[in-house]
């Protein structure tokens, strides 16, 4: 196994703790010491031999400074940590739906109460749900910009759900896509909720009772800020190119 194919192992294999230690006792060595030895004391047999595998590596490189390797793995650290951190993760109603799986409901909930500049919500049917007007009215009044997006019964192709949802919330600016903008039959049938630009909750449950509480529904988490940003910045095209008009 040649260096590099070695510490990519190395860096799924050990903790970031390890992988720190690993990084430290490198930078002070320019040769590999005994003392790697104990970096994975009481590790699985594939940790440790991932840490073989780098040293045998770092010998086949006679160029190669520990600082050098040390830096390799720090970066190499850094990005996996980055990429758990922009990983997205399913969110769910229905049954089963309950420990790591998240729940709609509750990550609806999280998001809401955690923006700082805006909001942008759009949903084929919804319906004033107490829980969500409550975290909307509190972004409004802590200074976010709210804007949200909903089908209605005079644009919408047999829709019959109420066209009024959230009005007793002061604050909102309400969109709607004007049946005269858009083909024949069509709905306006997307479900995303974009906070702040950075995390996005998309997927199949409108804004309704039954839809966070009991129906069997999937959506995902997205917790990468350029994927978030991109969904947000297509409906906001939307609406300064005139498709979606003030409701």
């Amino acid at each position: 196994m040649d260096l590099e194919a070695a510490v990519h192992v190395l860096l799924e294999r050990l903790s970031e703790t390890q992988i720190d230690t690993f990084a430290a006792i490198a930078a002070s060595h320019d040769q590999p010491p005994a003392a790697f030895a104990g970096v994975v004391a009481g590790g699985s047999p594939g940790a440790q031999q991932a840490v073989n595998d780098v040293l045998a590596g770092w010998r086949a490189e006679p160029g190669l400074t520990g600082t050098g390797l040390a830096l390799a793995l720090r970066i190499g650290s850094r990005l996996r940590r980055q990429a758990v951190e922009r990983r997205s993760t399913p969110v769910w109603t229905g049954p089963k739906a309950v420990g790591e799986r998240r729940l709609t409901s509750g990550t609806l909930h999280g998001l809401l109460v955690q923006a700082k500049e805006r909001i942008l919500l759009v949903s084929y049917a919804a319906y004033a749900l107490p829980e969500v007007a409550d975290d909307l009215a509190a972004a409004a009044a802590r200074g976010c910009a709210v804007d949200v997006v909903f089908e209605t019964s005079a644009d919408g192709s047999g829709y019959d759900g109420p066209s009024t949802a959230f009005d007793a919330v002061e604050g909102l600016r309400r969109w709607r896509w004007p049946k005269g903008n858009r083909p024949p039959g069509a709905s306006l049938h997307a479900k995303l909720l974009v906070i702040d630009g950075r995390r996005a909750l998309i997927g199949s449950a409108n804004l309704t009772n039954s839809a966070l509480t009991r129906n069997l529904e999937a959506g995902l988490l997205v917790r990468d800020e350029s994927v978030a940003a991109d969904l947000e910045q297509h409906v906001r095209d939307l609406i300064t190119s005139g498709v979606l008009c003030p409701s």
